[in-house]
């Protein structure tokens, strides 16, 4: 098992830390987009090449294509621009952390996997979160992963935990009367308002 590293202080800009859901090709899991500073990234780069070497010098690793052939969890970030193009951002890099919601034994059992543990910013493990929403700022605890199967082969950044810096505000959008409505719920039957469900 690789050893557990610690990113710089990063942007959390997509993903499920608490509830896993399914991506593009079906498969359920948590994961995290974040974005870092070129600089801030290189800590990352240097655990990825040390991984890799520690892979090339093990016995399956003659077979590992070349690193410029491999999978990478990494791409340079990008916003829109005023005609809402994708545009590249100079000296930033979107990683992908992920974890696997259910993993299986050798004898092939499926268990289920536990969700990535959620840290203060003092340290403190938090259970009572119920959402990290994009813009927070924190530190991403994970490890690097090598594979090779059957021509799929490249680097995965497996998604331990993320330490909290700071939460970004919940979305502000606020609904007001429709003029000329009719339906109005009764007192009582008003457990909750919508923007509270918005929010929530």
């Amino acid at each position: 098992m690789s050893p557990k590293k610690v990113t710089e202080l990063c942007r959390f800009a997509f993903g499920s830390l608490l509830t896993p859901k399914a991506n593009p090709y079906g498969k359920v899991q948590y994961d995290a987009g974040v974005v870092l500073t070129e600089k801030d990234s290189q800590s990352i780069f240097e655990a990825i090449e040390e991984a890799l070497d520690t892979y090339r010098d093990g016995p399956r690793g003659k077979d590992l294509p070349p690193n410029d052939k491999l999978n990478m969890p990494w791409k340079q970030s990008t916003k829109k621009n005023d005609n809402g193009e994708k545009e590249v951002v100079p000296g930033e890099f979107l990683w992908v952390f992920k974890r696997s919601h259910t993993w299986k034994t050798k004898s092939g059992e499926e268990q289920r996997n536990t969700p990535p543990l959620i840290y203060d910013s003092m340290g403190r493990i938090v259970q009572d979160i119920t959402e990290i929403p994009n813009g927070s700022t924190g530190k991403v605890i994970y490890e690097v992963g090598i594979y090779n199967n059957m021509g799929n082969s490249g680097v995965t950044l497996r998604l331990i935990g993320f330490q909290i810096a700071e939460l970004a505000e919940m979305s502000g959008l606020e609904l007001q009367p429709i003029e000329g409505g009719t339906f109005v719920a009764e007192a009582e039957d008003a457990v909750a308002d919508i923007n509270s469900l918005l929010r929530g």
